[in-house]
This record gives structure tokens, C-alpha cells and sequence, in this order.
């Protein structure tokens, strides 16, 4: 009977001995709680960052065992960590650069006549405007074409904003209208102008086009003589035309190529073009039929020039190797550097190949500074971009730069 009386006693201990151990509650940071801080570190890294990064999913594991390497955290050093993570945020917002914190910037273009160009010249202020994880707002106006109407009416827009930082895609015969809507407290960029098409002075207009005239000067410098030029019925073409003639009037062979054009025989089956120095004026397209048939009719001129129109990789595609064993390019578009050049490619710009989005660059660089930076080695000096042509040969695997 003693026996048994001491083992109820014995249990009874180990039983609420036992009971009372479970009542201890963990305090482990509910699934609510970790979702919430991992929130919170991704806004702070997040930042000033454009809101695409919003829509990345994030890889969080939610097993058991990483909740528990979290531990042991009380809701009181919760709410402290998230009252720190407030003031750390608040110190990261007074160190911004008070003049670059809100970027005001409009982008005017008219669809009917620069839309392929549009898409990767706003491609570009957006990735660029990533890159500096600038905070911004970016305005964009379609004025349809170059009336003076729609030009002022865009411009009124952009006024009522309170915009003073503007790109303007349009073409030459929109300058005058331009000159007359913008006032002394803008800057307006023209990616697509020349300083020379405007005759008059408006110290708030940059002009941004690269220079076809400083191209083919480069190229006739390693003019063996024997000149012959083909040049396209075309905007370009004819203006690449003039240029042409203005800086080689002695020409052996000139000749026109029609935009149906696709047979080449009567053109490249001139005897004159032998040996001589054959300046390509047309479209990637028609060059690449033009030095394809150069060889299949073996005519060889001695040298091959063109301008940037050819600087771009379809050109590889278009033509075999042998093809352009005598071609010489000319090409404006400088290096920058490559997290720059891959954060603008991600969003869908090319500042590699395409000019007019390498242009956009420079532009949107000068107006975030407020002058030139050392970013972009192109640089604009009296309201215009100089930039500096350079010559290439292409590979089987691009372009090399001939030194």
C-alpha cells in the first residue's frame, strides 16, 4: 500500500510539473510580422528607384526553420527596429541633393513623323533616370506633326506643368515655330537639329543631331581619288548629297538609287568603279544589296565609305564577310560606361548603335546637371553637341575601330 501511494505521488509531481512548462509561450514574431519587415527592408533598398522594381517578385522562404533563426524577437524591439529604420530613413532624405531631388521633364514629339524614334529616345531618359535612381516625373506630349498650332498648343501644356527642362523630337522645319513658343526660362534639347539649320540665336534651344558633315569630312581624308558616289532618293540621301558635293566636287561616277530599287546589276556593272573611292549615301538595306553584288559582278573599288546609316549590326546579318572587306564606317556614338549603357538597354533603348537615343543621352545628361558631367564624354559647348566621328571596319563578331 506504501508502494503505491508513493508512485501516485511520484506521477502527480511529474504531471503538473509537466503542465505547468507548456503554459510558457515563445513570443516568436507572427507570419505577419516577418512579411512586414521583409517590406520594409525592400523599401528602403528600393529607394528612388524606378517603380518597374515594384513588380520583381521576391524569392522569401517561409519554412520553419528560417522563422526560427529569426528568433527570439519581442514585439517592443519590433516596433523599435521599425521607429529606426523610420529615422535612419529620414537622415538617408536629408543627404539627398536638394536641386536634383524632383526632376521635372517633358518630352514633345510628333507621332506621324519621328515614331520609330520616340519609343527608344523616352526608353533612354528612363534608364537613364534610373541609373542616377533619380526622383522624377517625366511628361509626355504627342503633337502629331510640326503645325505651329499643335507645336504651341504642346508647348502650353508643358508651360502649365511648370516645366522648364524639355526634349523635343522634331526635324529642322519645326524651328521656327519652336523658337517662337519657348521662353527665356526653358531649355529645350532638339536630338534631331543641327546648330547649323537655324539661323537665328535662342540661347534656351541645344541642338543635338550628330554631324554628317563632319562624317564624310573624316572619310575623304582616306579618298584615294577616282571618286564615285551612290546616293538614295531620300530625306538623308539627298541631304548626305549636298554634303558630298560640297566637300568632293571632282566625281567620276554619281549615281541614284530609287527606293523600289532591287537590282543592282546596271548600277554596280560600271567598269569606272574599279579602283576608285566608293562613297555609299543609302540606307542599310540598299548597301548591304549594293556590297553584295559589288563582288558577285567582281567589281572592286579600293576603298568603301559610309556614313553612320551603316553602323549597325544588321549590317552582318545583310552581308557575308568578303562583302565588306573594303568598307569604312563612320560612326559618332562614344563609350559610356556599361552599368549605364545595360540599365538603359534593359528598359529598351540602344545607345550603342542607334544615334538618336545616344543623342537623347547626352541631352538628358546635360539638362539633369544643368551642364556637361563626366558621364557622357560628348559634350555640348555653346548650345550644341560636338561630337567626334570615329572609323571602323567590321568583323565577323562587330565593329573594330580602326586606330
Amino acid at each position: 500500500m506504501l508502494r503505491q501511494i508513493l508512485a501516485l505521488t511520484i506521477f502527480a509531481f511529474l504531471f503538473f510539473g509537466c503542465t505547468q512548462k507548456q503554459v510558457v509561450e515563445l513570443k516568436l514574431p507572427s507570419k505577419d510580422k516577418v512579411e512586414k519587415k521583409v517590406v520594409q527592408e525592400k523599401k528602403v533598398e528600393d529607394d528612388g528607384v524606378t517603380i518597374i522594381e515594384e513588380f520583381v517578385p521576391i524569392d522569401i522562404q517561409e519554412s520553419d526553420n528560417i522563422i526560427e533563426e529569426t528568433i527570439p524577437v519581442s514585439e517592443n524591439e519590433i516596433n523599435q527596429m521599425e521607429s529606426s529604420d523610420f529615422i535612419a530613413q529620414e537622415e538617408e532624405t536629408l543627404l539627398i541633393d536638394g536641386t536634383r531631388a524632383k526632376m521635372q521633364i517633358a518630352f514633345i514629339y510628333p507621332s506621324s513623323l519621328v515614331s520609330k524614334y520616340a519609343r527608344g529616345s523616352l526608353n533612354t531618359i528612363s534608364g537613364y533616370l534610373s541609373y542616377q535612381k533619380a526622383d522624377y516625373n517625366l511628361f509626355v506630349v504627342d503633337s502629331e506633326n510640326e503645325s505651329e498650332f499643335n507645336i504651341n498648343n504642346a508647348f502650353s501644356k508643358v508651360k502649365e506643368k511648370g516645366i522648364t527642362k524639355v526634349i523635343a523630337l522634331f526635324t529642322p522645319n519645326a524651328l521656327n515655330s519652336i523658337n517662337k513658343v519657348v521662353t527665356s526660362d526653358m531649355k529645350v534639347y532638339l536630338p534631331l537639329i543641327e546648330k547649323k539649320d537655324f539661323s537665328q540665336s535662342n540661347d534656351s534651344l541645344i541642338f543635338g543631331s550628330i554631324s554628317y558633315d563632319e562624317q564624310l569630312k573624316k572619310l575623304s581624308y582616306y579618298s584615294i581619288g577616282n571618286n564615285a558616289m551612290f546616293y538614295q532618293d531620300s530625306y538623308l540621301g539627298s541631304r548626305l548629297r549636298r554634303t558630298y558635293d560640297s566637300l568632293i566636287p571632282d566625281t567620276t561616277v554619281r549615281k541614284e538609287i530609287k527606293k523600289s530599287e532591287t537590282n543592282f546589276k546596271n548600277i554596280v556593272n560600271d567598269y569606272r568603279l574599279k579602283n576608285s573611292s566608293l562613297y555609299l549615301n543609302t540606307d542599310i538595306v540598299k548597301t548591304s544589296l549594293i556590297l553584295s553584288q559589288l563582288r558577285a559582278y567582281d567589281v572592286f573599288p579600293k576603298i568603301i565609305f559610309s556614313t553612320q546609316v551603316a553602323y549597325d549590326p544588321m549590317l552582318m546579318v545583310l552581308t557575308q564577310d568578303k562583302d565588306r572587306e573594303r568598307l569604312v564606317i563612320a560612326n559618332s556614338i562614344d563609350d559610356v560606361n556599361n552599368k549605364l549603357k545595360d540599365e538603359i538597354l534593359s528598359l529598351g533603348g540602344n545607345i550603342t548603335f542607334e544615334w538618336v537615343d545616344y543623342s537623347t543621352l547626352v541631352g538628358i545628361n546635360y539638362l539633369f546637371y544643368n551642364n556637361n558631367s563626366p558621364l557622357i564624354p560628348t559634350q555640348v559647348v555653346n548650345n550644341e553637341v560636338i561630337y567626334t566621328p570615329r572609323l571602323f571596319k567590321s568583323t565577323e563578331i562587330g565593329f573594330l575601330e580602326i586606330k
